[in-house]
């Protein structure tokens, strides 16, 4: 459903985001739902990348090791 949503972001300007909705079998709310909540989907994706930034450091501080010492 997302790749609908982009795809109607990206060309709405030359078809129409009522003409690109009917034919991608989409709401229109759904599609203005999704453009609203771009500012949350990428604050989450800043907090992600932190995330994996911090365990890909842990990681390398501990010499590559994965899992318990048993």
């Amino acid at each position: 459903m997302t790749s609908r949503f982009r795809f109607i972001s990206a060309h709405h300007a030359a078809f129409g985001v009522k003409r690109l909705c009917r034919v991608l079998a989409v709401s229109r709310a759904g599609f203005y739902h999704w453009v609203a909540s771009e500012p949350a989907r990428q604050a989450r994706a800043a907090v992600e990348d932190a995330l994996a930034e911090q365990i890909t450091r842990i990681h390398a501080g501990s010499g590559g090791t994965y899992g318990s010492r048993e």
